[in-house]
């Protein structure tokens, strides 16, 4: 079988590169030649009625933003409020600084990040002027120096270009500003409140040309409905007007005029053919040379891509290799969040669940060991046990020691209930009697000192507890109340909502605070000693309490456990907390 020619993945990307680069600028390029080998006037012609249009389209997205501007006010019910308030009179009104601050706050988010627009007003009818510029601007206008109004209030509501006009009540001084604006009404009963007017600067208009106008000698005009000029703002000839330029200069330029559906408004662009002329011959010695330097660089970008994407492929390439030799603590790093990423992380997963595995099935047969160790040593048959206590017990009733018969009795009872280690939940009437056995042990061996009361309802016997979490509490109790005088061991039930408590306390002498916080930073305190064990396999003093608490912890949820009471004051009381559970559960 013949040997397949071998390409590596970053060759494959360089030469994919190179032809999805190469192709498209050769085509693109004869396509350019074919098209401005053609007729130079007409191309440009149409070239001119694109970047009007285009202009046009801009304008008209431009105003529709001066549209949602001036409509601003009638979503807002506090403005709405404030023009109810100043309707016509023959002198203005006091306006609050309420007022002043509900209207500036609206008006200063309609001009956020908006650097072409010179201001937004809003004329109450009482002659009250407010605005985002409080101490540049008049808080009241004239009628007498703002006969643009009537042209406004002509438009009955609709938006209104007005052309550049004088803005007298700037107080740095007179402007010549082009302006959107409309007359605002109430919305159910057509009311005239007053009028919402945006002041543009030549910025404004400035901004919707510089994109497309980049020929140095073409201009373009905006005029509105009557043929006004509205921007450029004339500053020179008043008389020198828009038509007769056009037409003394039709042989010599391109003219385009498009018209505006929404605004009424007209975009007029005049090029010299000159300059459409020149560009053309210019074009295709351009587009060498920026094809040329272009195609070089995306060169350069293709096999640094190239590079870039094979890079994470070979790392990972090298981790398998050292994993197939056996070394499974190896990881590859991932370096990126695609889908090579998403492959280094299921690489890494796999080797560590293969690890896991192999972990696991080492130590199972550890394990395996273990248990049948455990199996040499538990040859003791418990009956054994039993029989022998039985034997002891009828000997000491046959010396009439009762007492010492009722130990045995109790320590076979304490076998019984702890040689099943299968059960994880007991009754609670088992757990109690196994409690009392534990107590009528100690009390054989104390003399006396330790009592036991039980206060628990006949109806709470039937709960299910963990099994052995009271004999730790009396072995604390033991541990550190008994004294020299005789200690009580109370033990009662309550239910409170879902839970079930259960209460271990005593008469003895008790805790301190301190040694309250330590005990409970004790019993509280996470840690890998739970089970800790001396040298001869006991548990350690001071655990017992800890284990009972992380074992009611982890057995039902951080919720529940073994807490301290503090709200008595002689002897310990603890109180586990546990949820109720029946049988079946």
């Amino acid at each position: 079988m013949p040997t397949k020619l071998f390409i590596s993945l970053r060759n494959k990307f360089i030469i994919l590169f190179a032809l999805l680069i190469t192709i498209p600028f050769i085509i693109s390029g004869l396509i350019t030649y074919y098209q401005y080998s053609s007729n130079v006037e007409e191309d440009s012609r149409r070239y001119t009625r694109q970047i009007i249009e285009q202009v046009n389209i801009n304008l008209d997205q431009y105003m529709r933003d001066m549209d949602r501007i001036t409509m601003a006010p009638y979503y807002n019910q506090n403005v709405m409020s404030i023009l109810r308030k100043h309707p016509w009179q023959s002198a203005p009104s006091f306006v609050t600084s309420d007022e002043y601050s509900k209207m500036n706050l609206m008006i200063s988010s309609l001009t956020f990040d908006r650097s072409e627009i010179r201001g937004v007003l809003i004329f109450a009818r009482d002659r009250n002027l407010f605005s985002n510029l409080e101490t540049t601007v008049d808080r009241y206008w004239n009628a007498l120096h703002s006969p643009w109004m009537a042209q406004v209030e002509q438009g009955n509501g609709s938006i209104v270009v007005v052309p550049p006009h004088d803005a007298n009540y700037y107080l740095d001084g007179h402007e010549q500003v082009i302006s959107i604006a409309r007359v605002i009404r109430e919305i159910s009963t057509n009311d005239y409140l007053g009028i919402v007017k945006v002041d543009l600067t030549e910025q404004g208009f400035k901004s919707l040309l510089d994109s497309t106008n980049n020929n140095s000698k073409s201009q373009i005009y905006i005029s509105d409905r009557k043929g006004e000029v509205i921007y450029p703002i004339d500053q020179g000839d008043p008389n020198h007007s828009l038509s007769t330029q056009v037409i003394n200069n039709e042989a010599e330029q391109i003219s385009v005029t498009v018209y505006s559906e929404f605004t009424g408004m007209q975009v007029t662009g005049l090029i010299p053919k000159s300059e459409v002329t020149a560009g053309a011959r210019e074009l295709v010695r351009s587009t060498v040379i920026v094809s040329v330097i272009s195609m070089l660089v995306a060169y350069l970008l293709a096999i640094v891509a190239s590079s870039r994407l094979v890079k994470p492929i070979r790392h990972l390439q090298k981790k398998m290799k050292k994993v197939q030799k056996g070394d499974f603590g190896e990881r590859a790093e991932i370096t990126s969040h695609d889908e090579i990423g998403h492959l280094t992380g299921g690489f890494n997963i796999m080797v560590a669940e293969i690890e896991r595995l192999i972990k696991e099935v080492y130590e199972s047969k550890l394990r395996e060991k273990e248990a049948e160790l455990s199996a040499l040593e538990s040859q003791i048959n418990p009956h054994f046990i039993y029989n022998t206590l039985e034997s002891i017990n009828m000997m000491a009733l046959e010396s009439n020691q009762h007492q010492l018969s009722s130990v045995v009795v109790s320590l076979g009872r304490l076998l019984r209930f702890t040689v099943n280690k299968e059960e994880r939940f007991v009754f609670l009437k088992d757990e109690l009697m196994f409690v009392e056995s534990y107590i009528q042990i100690l009390s054989y061996r104390l003399g006396g000192q330790l009592q036991m009361e039980l206060d628990v309802d006949l109806g709470h016997e039937d709960y299910l507890v963990p099994k052995l979490i009271l004999q730790p509490l009396i072995e604390n109790v033991i541990e550190h109340a008994l004294d020299e005088d005789s200690v009580t061991v109370r033990i009662t039930t309550a239910i409170e909502e879902d839970q079930f408590l259960i209460i271990v306390s005593d008469d003895g002498k008790g805790m301190n605070e301190e040694r309250m916080e330590q005990v409970e930073a004790h019993m509280y305190k996470e840690s890998k000693e739970h089970g800790a064990r001396d040298g001869f396999g006991f548990k350690k003093k001071g655990f017992a309490l800890r284990n009972v608490h992380w074992r009611i912890r982890l057995l039902f949820g951080p919720e529940y456990g073994l807490f301290l009471d503090r709200t008595h004051e002689k002897g310990t009381h603890f109180v586990v907390k546990i949820p109720l559970q029946w049988k079946g559960e």
